[in-house]
């Protein structure tokens, strides 16, 4: 069943493209068909020792056939399509599931599609992916595209964003207990967060206008790390 639900969303992801909005035509059609979902299924599966899980899996497609938009379409099929299939490839096997949700948001800025898409996996880790696409251009918006609209540096946005993971930071990686056994101190798990900082982490702007990205926190529980969003030039430090 799954098998043949795929051969569908095929079919119809290829009906959708070729109703694409091109650049030409997105000054009389903006955002109409803009985006159209490679996956679209929301169900309960049972597995073989009787787990009753239910499950939501969206996914979304740029509608163009710019070489840009086929590359990104590519990159979130084989990022996040891969995560759906296989827990596809667990329901037929009686399996349980480790990736329950994959779900996205499309904000706009002018011309510019932004896509965020957001998934689970192992019930404590959420993944991020973000995606802009300029449909008057047919091109990929880049990081040095979103830093140079909004009149910022590389050097102040990797200031700004280095100051903001230091407060999420504080948030959310607790005081080590006392007592606790371990080499690990908040200075050392604050010194590997920050290592993971990356300027060419994908950037989005938000429904607010802002610039948003996700990082990566070092905690003291659970999986040792998890995803945050982030602003770091969010009206609310204002």
């Amino acid at each position: 069943m799954k098998t043949t639900m795929r051969k569908m969303l095929s079919v119809l992801l290829l009906l959708g493209l070729m109703l694409s909005v091109s650049p030409a035509a997105f000054a009389e059609q903006p955002r109409k068909n803009a985006v159209c979902e490679l996956y679209s299924e929301d169900g309960y599966y049972v597995d073989d020792v009787g787990n009753r899980e239910t499950y939501s899996y969206h996914l979304p497609q740029i509608n163009a056939d710019t070489p840009a938009a086929l590359e990104i379409n590519a990159e979130i099929a084989e990022e996040f399509g891969s995560l759906i299939e296989t827990q596809y490839h667990n329901m037929e096997g009686g399996y349980s599931l480790w990736s329950w949700h994959t779900e996205w948001e499309a904000y706009w800025n002018g011309s510019q599609l932004f896509i965020l898409i957001t998934a689970d996996e192992n019930g404590d880790i959420i993944l991020y992916g973000a995606y802009g696409y300029d449909f008057e251009t047919g091109n990929r918006v880049t990081n040095e595209m979103i830093l140079e609209q909004k009149g910022i540096s590389k050097e102040e946005y990797l200031e700004r964003l280095t100051e903001k993971v230091k407060q999420v930071f504080e948030k959310v990686c607790p005081q080590i207990p006392e007592g606790v056994k371990t080499e690990l101190t908040r200075d050392k798990l604050l010194e590997e967060t920050l290592s993971w900082l990356d300027p060419e982490q994908p950037m989005f702007i938000n429904q607010y206008g802002e610039i948003e990205t996700f990082v990566k926190i070092t905690t003291i529980a659970g999986a040792g790390w998890h995803n945050y969003l982030v602003t770091p030039f969010s009206s609310e430090d204002n």
